[in-house]
C-alpha cells in the first residue's frame, strides 16, 4: 500500500439511473366456473379469450393481480348443425404473486396469458320450450409479475494514477432511465345506437393500436379506445350490442427526453360512461378518462470498475436487466380472404391486433409466432350497408440478435405498417390482402454484479461525475448542455479534442461534466 500513498489517484464517477431488479416471479391460477349455452352443443369448435382490465398492486413480498377474462365461445348446435356463437359474462379473477423483498411504492410489470381452457359437459335441461347446456368450464392463467425500483448510483467507470492491470471492469449494457410521469385525457364521442336504448347494461373498453413518438422534453401517444356497449332496447327489452372506436392523441410531459430514447406506454381507462339522450334514444354522450403513464429510457452501455486489486473499495450490489441486443424486421402477409357477402369496397382500414404471440431463443437468434386479428368492414354490393367479418392470420418470423442464447427474458412490439385489400371483379366475395408487420424485440438477462462506487485511500481525490454520452443524429453542444444542465463551455473543458464546437458527428462519445451544485 505504500506505493499507492506516494502517489495521486483519482476516480471518475458516473451517475447511473437505472431499474433495479427486486425479483421476478410466475404462478398459475385456475378459473373454475359453470357455464350455461343456448341449445343442445354437440361440440364446443373454438374459444376466443382475452385478458383484460389488468391492474396490479403491490404490498410486502407480494403483488396482487386483478383482471377480467372475456370469451366468446363457438360451439355447434345439435339440432341444426349451425356453428353458432355465445359471449360469456366476463369474469374477474385476483391472484398473489410471491416476490421476497417487494415493498407498497415499488414499480412492477405483469404479463398475463391464457395457457389453457377446456370444458366439461354436466348435463341439458329444457325450459320454455327451450334447450340449454351447462358446461364446467376451466380457465388456466399463467401470472408473470417483475419488480423493480428505480435507483441512482454513482459507479466508478476508470481509476487514474494505478496500474491499469490492477482494475477489473466489466461491460454493462442496460436501461438508463430518463423519466417518468403519468397524465390524463378525456376522450369524448357521440354514440349512434342501432335501436331507442332505454339504459346502457355494460361497457367493455379496450385500447388498441398505441403508438409513442419522442419528442423533446415530450412523448406524444396515439391510440385508439374501442368500446362495446351494451343496451338495453326501449321497445322490447332485448339486450343489444354496438362497437365504437375513437382514435386519441394525447402529449405526456417528460424533462430530458429527446427523439430517438426508448419509450415504454401503460395506458389505462379510468372512467367511462354514457348518457342517452334523452329527447332521441337514438344517441349518446360518451364520457371516457383515459390515464397514460410513460417511461422513458435510453440503452447505455457503461465499462464498470468491479475491483482494483489490493485497494480498500466500497462496493455496491446491482441487480439489472442487462441488454443483450435489439432488432427489428418487417414480415409481409399475403392471403386470399371470402368475405360473407359480396363487397362493393373495403370501409376504411381494418381494425388489428395481436394475440397468442410466442417466443423462443436460439443461438443468435429469436423465433416469434403469432396470430393478427383483423376486423375488416366493407360495403356490400347489393344494399349498400356495412359489414363486418373476422380474420386470424399466424406468422413465423426469426429475427438475428448476436449473443442471445436460450434462456435470456424476450421483449416482443409487433405493430401493422400497412394493409392493402383488392376485391375480385369477377368474384366479388373475395379479397386479396396484403399486410405488412414490423416486429422489434428485445433481448435481455439478469445481472447481479458487485460494482465499485469508492476507492478507499486518503490520496484518492475523486473527480467531479462525469457521463458517457454518445452524441445522437441532430444533437448539438448546445441541445446537448440544455438536457444535462450543463454549459457548452464546461463541456468543451472536459473534452479537449473537441476543436470545434460546431462539429459533432452521430456515435461520437463525449463526457458530460456533472452540473454546478446548488
Amino acid at each position: 500500500m505504500g506505493k499507492d500513498e506516494k502517489v495521486k489517484v483519482e476516480f471518475i464517477t458516473e451517475l447511473l439511473k437505472v431499474e433495479q431488479v427486486v425479483g421476478e416471479n410466475a404462478a398459475q391460477t385456475s378459473v373454475i366456473r359453470e357455464i350455461t349455452l343456448p341449445g343442445r352443443v354437440r361440440k364446443i369448435a373454438d374459444v376466443d379469450a382475452t385478458v383484460r382490465n389488468v391492474t396490479s398492486r403491490v404490498i410486502e413480498n407480494k403483488v396482487i393481480v386483478e383482471g377480467i377474462i372475456h370469451k366468446q365461445i363457438f360451439f355447434v348446435d345439435d339440432d341444426t348443425d349451425q356453428l353458432k356463437e355465445f359471449t360469456v359474462t366476463d369474469e374477474k379473477f385476483i391472484h398473489f404473486v410471491d416476490i421476497p423483498g417487494a415493498m407498497p411504492g415499488m414499480n412492477v410489470q405483469v404479463h398475463t396469458r391464457i395457457e389453457f381452457i377446456g370444458h366439461d359437459m354436466l348435463r341439458e335441461f329444457q325450459q320454455n320450450d327451450q334447450w340449454f347446456t351447462v358446461f364446467r368450464q376451466t380457465v388456466v392463467l399463467e401470472i408473470f409479475a417483475k419488480v423493480t425500483e428505480t435507483l441512482q448510483l454513482e459507479v466508478v467507470v476508470d481509476v487514474r494514477g494505478i496500474d491499469p492491470s490492477r482494475v477489473t471492469r466489466e461491460l454493462l449494457k442496460v436501461e438508463s432511465v430518463i423519466g417518468e410521469n403519468a397524465s390524463q385525457v378525456t376522450v369524448l364521442a357521440d354514440i349512434q345506437f342501432p335501436h331507442p336504448a332505454r339504459k346502457i347494461k355494460n361497457i367493455d373498453t379496450q385500447i388498441r393500436n398505441i403508438v409513442a413518438r419522442v419528442i423533446e422534453n415530450k412523448v406524444i401517444v396515439e391510440a385508439v379506445l374501442h368500446k362495446q356497449i351494451f343496451f338495453v332496447a326501449q321497445e322490447n327489452d332485448v339486450v343489444y350490442e354496438v362497437s365504437v372506436d375513437e382514435k386519441f392523441t394525447h402529449f405526456v410531459d417528460v424533462p430530458g427526453a429527446f427523439p430517438g430514447a426508448n419509450v415504454q406506454v401503460h395506458p389505462r381507462v379510468e372512467f367511462v360512461d354514457i348518457v342517452i339522450d334523452p329527447y332521441d334514444r337514438l344517441k349518446g354522450r360518451q364520457t371516457a378518462v383515459i390515464d397514460i403513464f410513460v417511461k422513458v429510457t435510453e440503452t447505455v452501455q457503461v465499462d464498470v470498475v468491479t475491483d482494483v486489486k489490493d485497494v480498500k473499495v466500497t462496493k455496491e450490489l446491482l441487480k439489472v436487466s442487462q441488454v443483450i441486443g435489439e432488432g427489428a424486421k418487417q414480415h409481409k402477409i399475403v392471403a386470399d380472404l371470402v368475405a360473407p357477402a359480396a363487397a362493393r369496397k373495403i370501409a376504411g382500414p381494418p381494425m388489428t391486433r395481436f394475440e397468442n404471440i410466442k417466443t423462443r431463443v436460439i443461438e443468435n437468434k429469436v423465433i416469434i409466432e403469432g396470430e393478427l386479428v383483423k376486423q375488416i368492414f366493407f360495403v356490400r354490393l347489393d344494399f349498400d350497408d356495412v359489414h363486418e367479418f373476422e380474420v386470424r392470420e399466424r406468422f413465423t418470423l426469426f429475427i438475428d440478435i448476436p449473443g442471445a442464447r436460450p434462456g435470456h427474458v424476450v421483449q416482443v412490439y409487433p405493430r401493422v405498417e400497412f394493409v392493402d385489400f383488392e376485391i375480385d371483379p369477377i368474384d366479388p366475395t373475395r379479397i386479396r390482402q396484403i399486410v405488412v408487420i414490423e416486429v422489434f424485440v428485445k433481448v435481455t438477462e439478469f445481472v447481479q454484479l458487485e460494482v465499485v462506487v469508492q476507492l478507499l485511500l486518503d490520496v484518492v481525490e475523486p473527480l467531479p461525475a462525469v457521463t458517457v454520452y454518445v452524441v445522437q443524429k441532430g444533437d448539438t453542444l448546445f441541445k446537448i448542455a440544455q438536457r444535462f444542465g450543463t454549459t457548452v463551455d464546461a463541456i468543451l473543458r472536459a473534452n479537449p479534442e473537441i476543436k470545434d464546437p460546431n462539429l459533432i458527428f452521430p456515435g461520437q462519445k463525449i463526457l458530460i461534466p456533472a452540473p454546478p451544485k446548488g
